[in-house]
């Protein structure tokens, strides 16, 4: 993967770090509001490319950040994480 990064969610912004493992360059910041419209907007700069994945925090508010993720075309983080749809940190969806 070329570019890997996190997000970290917090009630009033995002904070992303992410490394483009060609270049070495390596990116920080922050995504405010923290609500899907900005995050998506932020998310078009990856447009069209396969080859970027981001780790998500699980916490309060993960669900619309994956969901967004998914939306552009980014491999679902709770498959990366080893959790399965309906299944976070081992137990099953309630």
């Amino acid at each position: 993967m070329p570019i890997v990064g996190g997000l970290d969610i917090h009630r009033k912004q995002l904070t992303f770090g992410y490394l483009d493992t060609v270049t070495g360059e390596v990116k920080r910041g922050q995504i405010a509001p923290a609500d899907r419209e900005h995050l998506r907007a932020w998310l078009a700069r990856f447009a069209g490319r396969d080859d970027v994945a981001f780790a998500v925090e699980g916490c309060t508010g993960w669900r619309y950040v994956a969901e967004e993720l998914a939306a552009a075309s980014r491999p679902d983080p709770r498959r990366a994480a080893g959790v399965g749809p309906g299944r976070v940190k081992g137990r099953s969806a309630q």
